[in-house]
């Protein structure tokens, strides 16, 4: 990638918005998805906004919506997949909790 091209990139998403909601479900692959749309969004110049609790969330708005961070994804696969939280697969909803603790 060129100096231009990288440069291009990096303003791509400025002025947009992305929203990132998923049903709840587990879903292999879903924490590097959620991982890879943040942080290109961010790279892009986007800003990017967890919805909690899903569609309804989306629909209530408020506090469900949150900003992202690099940060708030930076240990999502290191810690976050290979666990268990509260006795279940880790799915959308586990991480969110998670991610309300740090």
């Amino acid at each position: 990638m060129t100096h231009e091209e990288h440069h291009a990139a990096k303003t791509l998403g400025i002025g947009k918005a992305i929203a990132v909601l998923t049903s709840g479900g587990d879903a292999q692959g879903m924490n590097a998805a959620v991982r890879a749309v943040v942080r290109v969004g961010i790279f892009t110049g986007a800003r990017v906004f967890f919805v909690h609790e899903g569609y309804q969330g989306l629909v209530d708005g408020g506090d469900h919506i949150r900003e992202a961070t690099w940060e708030s994804v930076s240990m999502m696969l290191q810690l976050l997949s290979p666990l268990k939280i509260h006795g279940q697969k880790f799915n959308m909803q586990c991480l969110v909790k998670a991610l309300r603790r740090y």
